[in-house]
């Protein structure tokens, strides 16, 4: 899925883009993904008004429109964005998979593709934005400057989870998802299911400094390789996907364990567990 330093790309590119396009259509070509909040067809609703803001929200991205109306979109596994000029859309078929396209003056067009049409668009007033099921209630956005050691101490002090599962709670903390908790904690060397009350004032020191480390780094590599917004770069990532293969660090083989709804990737030697498990991971031999 797209996580936060992916979003916080796709914002840096369409913020000047779109900031000021008036937007003359708009069209779906896959309703289920809709959530209309307002008492008008998507195209009437829209038509005639312009785009006034571009803005990454935890995991979700917020499009202001003129006249108090929101677009908010949450892209989930696969949903990705494109912005297509009216050159590049000359006799070429919408895709298969498309969300949302808001056509602009000229002719360009902002397009949200979701294969798996697990997404969702909602379209709202303004006012009614905090409605919206997860995003009205988001945690501490983790790149702001609110989100100080003393704010995150009062978060982990609330919490008997363990500290992969409280990274991903998005009412915690938004928004971070599965690739980047894996790579904050191992930045911070604490196993994954380490429980959150049993961490040293160390560790819990580790952990914020990772959390801030990790996705500035990575927010100024995708900006530095500067890919188009619908990719997803994360071959720079040092254990997530990498199940089986040395550690980058020491050269221990990479676990993956299953921790809540997912699978975690670690490395036992770096991250080693504070309590005895079931499977000794650093005994086991390299694949």
């Amino acid at each position: 899925m797209p996580e936060l330093p992916d979003l916080a790309h796709v914002e840096a590119k369409l913020r000047p883009a779109l900031t000021g396009r008036v937007i003359t259509d708009a069209r779906t070509g896959d309703p289920t993904v809709l959530r209309l909040m307002i008492d008008q067809p998507l195209a009437d609703a829209l038509r005639g008004r312009r785009i006034t803001s571009v803005d990454r929200r935890g995991h979700f991205m917020r499009f202001g429109i003129e006249g108090d109306r929101v677009i908010v979109i949450n892209a989930m596994l696969v949903g990705r964005y494109r912005l297509r000029t009216a050159a590049e859309l000359q006799s070429k078929k919408d895709p298969r998979a498309l969300g949302l396209a808001l056509v602009l003056a000229g002719g360009d067009e902002l397009q949200y593709v979701d294969d798996k049409r697990m997404g969702k668009v909602y379209l709202a007033r303004a006012a009614d934005e905090g409605q919206i099921p997860v995003y009205g209630a988001l945690g501490a956005d983790v790149m702001s400057p609110a989100f100080t050691r003393e704010a995150f101490g009062a978060l982990l002090r609330k919490r008997r989870d363990q500290a992969r599962m409280f990274l991903m709670d998005k009412r915690a903390l938004a928004s971070i998802g599965n690739a980047y908790a894996d790579e904050i904690l191992f930045a911070a060397g604490i196993h994954p299911k380490t429980f959150c009350n049993k961490l040293t004032p160390a560790e819990a020191d580790a952990l914020y400094a990772a959390i801030l480390s990790v996705l500035r780094h990575a927010i100024d590599e995708i900006a530095r390789r500067d890919p188009p917004i619908e990719d997803k770069v994360r071959d720079f990532l040092s254990v997530r996907g990498r199940d089986g293969k040395p550690c980058p660090r020491c050269g221990t083989t990479i676990r993956a364990v299953r921790v809540g709804d997912g699978d975690a990737c670690f490395c036992p030697k770096c991250q080693p567990a504070a309590r005895k498990l079931f499977v000794d991971w650093g005994a086991l031999p390299p694949r």
